[in-house]
């Protein structure tokens, strides 16, 4: 892929992705033995984490790590765009696609538990691009939540595809 067609497709994918919705969604299933076995990589100990199944505990926040990044990727790869009256996938090397950052925000959220189901939609907030190595930088709003359709988590990620991949 020449500079030319790289620069046309950033443009291209700067005007017509901020603001929109990410088709599709991810479901994820939570297993108590995962919320236990992530706890204790990061040698938590306190029961409500790492407790028996039968004392309900419930996931601690580094456990959005576990999910979160996966179901993007699930999400970004799967997205298509039409440009010039053709259809093409958002991403056209996925092995040119970076994860380049995350927060997560908790506010009026409940606590994930073991059986929840989740279901990971997103939606574009700011796209650009760095021209000197022309990598695409998107912002994705997150919103994470269980099968009652309570919010779980509202991470804000930040992908990046390198020159090529977009």
């Amino acid at each position: 892929m020449d500079d030319e067609e790289i620069k046309k497709n950033a443009e291209f994918l700067i005007k017509n992705l901020a603001g929109t919705e990410v088709e599709g969604s991810v479901k994820i299933s939570i297993r108590y033995k995962n919320l236990i076995n992530f706890a204790k990589v990061y040698g938590i100990e306190d029961p409500k984490y790492v407790g028996s199944e039968e004392q309900g505990i419930i996931a601690c926040h580094a456990f959005a790590n576990f999910f979160t990044i996966k179901a993007l990727y699930k999400l970004l790869i799967g997205v298509k765009l039409e440009q010039d009256g053709e259809i093409r996938p958002f991403i056209l090397n996925v092995g040119k696609l970076l994860h380049a950052g995350q927060k997560y925000d908790w506010e009026d959220c409940v606590d994930i538990k073991p059986g929840d189901k989740l279901i990971i939609t997103a939606k574009w907030g700011k796209v650009w691009v760095v021209e000197k190595n022309m990598i695409l930088f998107g912002e994705l709003l997150v919103e994470v939540k269980n099968q009652n359709g309570e919010l779980v988590c509202k991470p804000t990620v930040t992908a990046a595809i390198r020159s090529g991949g977009y």
